[in-house]
């Protein structure tokens, strides 16, 4: 506001220097005033301010319009954020409690049956896996795990999981980043990872995924390189979704990515976080 204002009272003291000079150029001028180089020079000067206020209106406009999209995207990834915990505390807490007390219901009377144990022991088997997916999908959806173990753990649970279920082999390499990210910027970096991965995971047709953490003293460096069969960066529809996603975390929590991929040769991922 005070650099807008400053402006205005610039162009406002121009504006007066302008017609004092015009008044006296009147008063003195033998000629009518539009016939003299005076007249031409000032209006000419009249022309460049009016368009550079143009300018800078256009420009405080575009920048007003960049900041509202920005403000306006990540106030979609937090509304998703705080969605995907409500729900996965509805899995959890909800559904996952009445699973648990459906099975311990048919465990008891598998024990006072005999005769339909079988079946029970079946419907209870097949409760406990829909436990375990239910709690797969609540992970999924708002990873608790980093307030009770910490980050660096998160991390490498989620590899392990990924590893068991797929054909990937992950190698990790991972230094202890727990507390060093505000709690919002350890949810958006560990969502950055995941999405990588995953995508790494669905797309890559990799056998092996190497992810290496380092911790500075300024800053989190992550790369993570694997031998699939790359994609064709000229072809910017190759990137899809997945990534401007991850270009819009990482925008929130101020971080950069760069990445390398060749036809056949794999892919490279490198993302700088800064830690204040």
């Amino acid at each position: 506001m005070a650099k807008r204002s400053g402006y205005f009272w610039l162009v406002a003291m121009l504006f007066i220097v302008l017609v004092i000079d015009a008044y006296y150029q009147v008063e003195s001028s033998v000629v009518p005033i539009w016939q003299t180089r005076w007249f031409l020079w000032r209006v000419l000067a009249v022309m460049i301010i009016l368009i550079g206020i143009a300018f800078y209106y256009y420009l405080e406009g575009s920048k007003k319009r960049k900041k509202d999209l920005e403000e306006f995207k990540t106030k979609i990834i937090e509304e998703q954020e705080i969605q995907w915990k409500v729900i996965a505390g509805e899995l959890h807490d909800s559904i996952g409690q009445n699973l648990s007390a459906i099975n311990i219901f048919l465990q008891q009377n598998i024990r006072s049956s005999p005769d339909t144990a079988e079946n029970l022991q079946q419907a209870s088997d097949l409760v406990i896996d829909t436990i375990d997916e239910v709690r797969r999908i609540s992970q999924r959806l708002y990873p608790k795990q980093i307030e009770r173990l910490g980050l660096t753990v998160s991390i490498e649970a989620m590899t392990a999981r990924l590893s068991a279920a797929g054909e990937i082999t992950f190698a990790t390499r991972i230094d202890n980043i727990d507390n060093i990210l505000s709690r919002e910027n350890e949810v958006q970096y560990f969502r950055i990872i995941q999405e990588i991965l995953n995508n790494t995971l669905k797309h890559s047709q990799a056998k092996n995924v190497n992810l290496r953490i380092r911790k500075s003293v300024m800053f989190i460096v992550t790369e993570v390189e694997d031998d699939g069969i790359g994609f064709e960066l000229t072809n910017p529809a190759n990137l899809g979704f997945g990534l401007i996603n991850i270009e819009e975390r990482l925008r929130m929590i101020k971080g950069v990515i760069e990445f390398n991929s060749e036809r056949g040769k794999g892919t490279n991922f490198k993302i700088t976080v800064p830690i204040k």
